[in-house]
């Protein structure tokens, strides 16, 4: 075991080698810096009882460093090394709590003299003050525990982590504080909560440590980062990492100090114990409420996992979406198989489903054709992009067969939000059963379009010249083939003059900058960019709205400085020919597909928010525009 250890700050290989060979040699443990950063950032990793500085240094200089260092731990033993000139900078650190200065050149004897005998007068007023820090430690320890008793008491995981962060901003005297949970897997670290000023990065909801951060995860104790400015605190049950909080901006302070870092390691133990046996207990109940069926819950799991989301939303602010999943032709299904092989397709197409979704979200199984999904902290326009992510997971998987037939598997979904929809499960439940309805009876569910590309489903609405004609009151008629589309008053097939689609194009864009908060997306097929963007106003509006529009085809490729207009260039001779407008909001849709004839556009538009969420779905995918844009 070393003597001692001792940090010796000198910018010169000389004196470095001087204090290591020599002060090694005698039993001590050294390190050595260059410079004045350089030491900090040693003394923010290790704890020394001695530092060694030449009064001399590039960049800090012997007063300055040891001023940091005062900062880092107000009680370390300092020495100042300075040559005979500077003297009264020496006398002048004195005052600062120096314990001790010696002059150039350097006598070995001397230097292990004066050491020894800081290192002698250290151990007596160490052993002086030990008794009374730890009465005193006895005394914070005890009153942190009694703090902290309140952990163990909490079962709600965000309870828990408000509370903790609170003690822990409140002890430490921090503006803020952060918390990530391990995910399921263990590969990263989702935000749970966070608290006060705490800071979080767009990228930070979703934690992916580094080898670095990883291995302070294992060592599971607190570390000053960012210059001492924040603490890194792992929670770390024996040798599983459970998760990670960030202490944020000490209050009337620079930097956090090696005391913090006692304190947070104190606290995170209590936070560890209580959020090991709340994830222990929230894994067993989940593993017993799972219905025999594949990796579904039960619907009373479900049902008091909602409520205690929707008290959450309430008291946070937060959103939630519940989507609705049913197998329609489940009946079918069941008189043509065997039972045995149904309960096997339901099984794998939950799975299946399991994997578009992510860690918090839940799926239950509410009747053997009917599921449950619950995505906390999304809204509606979010439940779209899940439902989207399901159906690409399912594509080519929802098929049920045995050895002599193959028959598919039709599965419907729909959603409702809250609070937009409703603030209990009943409410949001009688939402998404009624859209639901809505979705069996929409143009693209009655006309199986599913199995066509985008524009297959174009040319299918819009046929050829030759199926359109005009009627004696001047109204436009078109073919047997086509007039299935027309069965209720959301889809027409529609003639009006050319410049009427920009009018309807300003309209849309004059209810977005009236509307900024509402989210949505428009789509026009376009021949130039230029001139359509000329008919738009209100573009200051726009600029500002949740709503973006993008102009797909164009002649050439070109770049507007503008975040919700976009042009994004195609090349492909159906922009050209085609003329189309989409328009998809959280509330509302619409579409119009036309072609030109003479001064006229003859085609059709249509209301059916399914039809139009499906062609988008359809366009963004043909394109890859998610990956342009």
């Amino acid at each position: 075991m070393a003597k001692g250890r001792i940090l010796a700050i000198d910018n010169e290989e000389f004196f470095r080698s001087l204090y290591r060979d020599l002060l090694r040699g005698e039993g001590y443990y050294v390190r050595t810096a260059t410079s004045g950063s350089e030491a900090l950032e040693c003394l923010r990793g290790e704890e020394f009882d001695l530092v060694v500085t030449d009064m001399h240094l590039p960049g800090l200089d012997g007063l300055a460093v040891t001023e940091a260092v005062r900062r880092v731990n107000p009680d370390q033993e300092i020495m100042i090394v300075t040559g005979q000139q500077d003297v009264s900078l020496a006398v002048e650190a004195m005052k600062q709590g120096v314990s001790e200065y010696l002059l150039k050149p350097i006598n070995p004897d001397e230097l292990l003299l004066v050491i020894n005998k800081v290192l002698f007068r250290q151990s007596l007023g160490r052993e002086h003050r030990r008794l009374l820090d730890e009465n005193l430690e006895f005394v914070a320890t005890l009153a942190y525990y009694r703090r902290c008793l309140i952990f163990l008491q909490i079962h709600d995981l965000d309870r828990l982590g408000d509370v903790v962060l609170d003690n822990l901003m409140d002890l430490l005297r921090a503006e803020g504080a952060a918390l990530w949970v391990i995910g399921f897997g263990g590969h990263n670290y989702r935000l749970r909560c966070r608290r006060g000023l705490a800071q979080v990065a767009a990228g930070e909801e979703s934690l992916q440590p580094d080898s670095g951060e990883r291995q302070m995860i294992l060592n599971g104790k607190g570390v000053l980062t960012a210059g001492g400015r924040t603490i890194f605190l792992p929670l770390l049950a024996g040798l599983e990492p459970l998760g990670v909080i960030r202490i944020e901006a000490p209050v009337g302070r620079e930097h956090f100090n090696r005391r913090d870092l006692k304190v947070a390691d104190l606290v995170a133990e209590f936070a560890t114990s209580a959020l090991y046996n709340l994830l222990l207990y929230r894994k067993l109940e989940q593993d017993s409420l799972r219905v025999p069926r594949g990796e579904a819950y039960t619907m009373a799991f479900f049902r008091d996992h909602v409520v205690k989301e929707l008290h959450k939303g309430r008291r946070y602010g937060r959103r939630l979406s519940l989507v609705l999943l049913v197998i329609e032709n489940y009946a079918e299904l069941g008189n043509r198989f065997l039972d045995r092989d149904l309960e096997a397709a339901m099984v794998s197409l939950v799975e299946t489903v399991n994997t578009a979704l992510r860690d918090a979200d839940i799926l239950a199984m509410s009747g053997p054709d009917e599921y449950l999904i619950m995505l906390p902290e999304t809204d509606y326009w979010g439940s779209l992009v899940t439902q989207k992510r399901i159906r690409k997971a399912l594509r080519g998987k929802s098929t049920l067969c045995d050895l002599k037939k193959s028959h598919s598997i039709e599965v419907l979904m729909r959603s409702a939000a809250f609070p937009a929809d409703g603030g209990t499960l009943e409410e949001l439940l009688h939402v998404a059963e009624r859209r639901l309805d809505r979705l069996r009876g929409s143009l693209f569910q009655r006309s199986r379009l599913g199995a066509m590309s985008f524009w297959g489903i174009v040319d299918r609405l819009l046929g050829t010249p030759a199926q359109y004609h005009l009627e004696a009151d001047g109204s436009l008629g078109v073919a047997e083939l086509l007039t299935g589309h027309e069965e209720d008053l959301r889809s027409r097939y529609i003639r009006m003059p050319e410049e009427r689609l920009d009018e309807v194009m300003r309209t849309f864009c004059r209810e977005v900058a009236e509307s900024p908060r509402i989210r949505g997306v428009i789509y026009r097929g376009c021949v130039d960019f230029d001139v359509v963007r000329k008919c738009l106003r209100k573009t200051e509006g726009l600029e500002s709205s949740a709503t973006s529009i993008y102009l797909l085809g164009g002649r050439r490729r070109v770049t507007w400085d503008s975040q919700r207009i976009v042009p994004i260039y195609i090349e492909d001779e159906n922009f050209r020919k085609t003329v189309f407008l989409l328009y998809l909001n959280e509330d509302f849709a619409y579409g119009l597909f036309a072609r030109k004839r003479g001064s006229e556009l003859v085609g059709f538009h249509t209301s059916d928010f399914y039809f139009i969420e499906n062609l988008i779905s359809r366009l963004q995918e043909q394109y890859q525009l998610q990956a342009q844009i």
